[in-house]
């Protein structure tokens, strides 16, 4: 027995199918799809609030974003946004979402509440993964074809920081503490590791054939990326940049994200349209879930809001 201190207040995965066209909601608790909905045309990135009540997807073909109540999961609006939506963030309270451009390199700002585009940052070439750091009031945006992170201060709407990375950067995924970004690039099969203070890179991982998104655990120790090529989820350890294993999953991993409790990740898998669910414990997928056609989710789509709980607990 041990007492968990930890339940997940919100417990959904939110999987975006890109060719059927809707949004799987999985209840990460029972590791069962309970909905699903329609959306625009070719969903593709994703990103919640962080009590996983504001649930924000891009659309590219219909141009726009879907915006989906997270506790009714109705789609309640949508908001034209540009020619190539594809990658979003949002920050913690889901007010602001930021939406990369594909095609016009540029980054829209907007408004929640009044559902409007509030600015537009300029960034590099084919922007694709976004991170918002609302500690540091930092946005990160991975420009694939520049091979560059633009770091951008939200506060002053400027540009302070581009850091030149691996070749065709895509996913990205930050340190619990901030400290850390890592930029997974898709062409050079490696993860660049950057310290956020120095805005520089200080290590280079190798991993898989043609990596796509990654995450960090809860306590920031192991870094978990897609290998769309091998059909594979490397495990690397934090702290010595060594891979200490290689999951097996379907065909195509695209997204990935990690429960609050660090017990589950997602793998996301495009061919298959499947999500992977992988026991941290022992490095290995315990079941597959079917969800839609060309499951995808670009970006954070399990909600990461938890509370404090003494509830007595078996473990084994």
């Amino acid at each position: 027995m041990f007492f968990s201190n930890i339940i997940i207040a919100s417990p959904y995965a939110f999987i975006t199918n890109q060719l059927s066209d809707d949004l799987s909601i999985i209840d990460i608790r029972t590791h069962q799809i309970i909905k699903t909905i329609v959306v625009g045309q070719r969903p593709a990135g994703i990103a919640l609030s962080q009590d996983g009540k504001r649930i924000f997807v891009t659309n590219p073909d219909s141009q726009d974003i879907s915006l989906i109540d997270g506790e009714t999961f109705k789609q309640y609006a949508r908001i034209p946004v540009g020619v190539g939506p594809v990658g979003i963030a949002s920050n913690l309270d889901g007010s602001k979402i930021y939406v990369a451009d594909w095609y016009q390199d540029e980054i829209r700002v907007i408004d929640v509440e009044s559902q409007q585009i509030e600015y537009i940052l300029p960034v590099g070439e084919s922007p694709a993964g976004l991170l918002v750091d609302d500690n540091t009031q930092r946005l990160y945006v991975a420009n694939r074809d520049s091979n560059s992170i633009s770091v951008i201060n939200i506060q002053t709407q400027t540009t302070v920081k581009q850091i030149t990375v691996g070749k065709a950067p895509f996913g990205l995924a930050l340190s619990p503490d901030g400290n850390t970004l890592y930029s997974v690039n898709v062409q050079s099969n490696n993860v660049s590791v950057i310290d956020t203070h120095l805005g520089q890179v200080t290590h280079t991982i190798t991993v898989g054939e043609w990596p796509y998104c990654a995450i960090v655990s809860p306590d920031g120790t192991k870094l978990y990326v897609t290998n769309q090529d091998e059909s594979t989820v490397s495990v690397i350890n934090t702290g010595n940049k060594q891979i200490v294993a290689t999951i097996e999953v379907d065909e195509t991993p695209e997204g990935i994200d990690i429960t609050p409790d660090g017990r589950f990740v997602y793998s996301v898998n495009w061919s298959n349209g499947t999500v992977s669910v992988i026991e941290t414990a022992h490095n290995k997928v315990i079941q597959t879930i079917k969800t839609g056609k060309g499951s995808r989710s670009f970006g954070r789509f399990i909600s990461q809001q938890a509370v404090k709980n003494n509830t007595e607990v078996d473990h084994e």
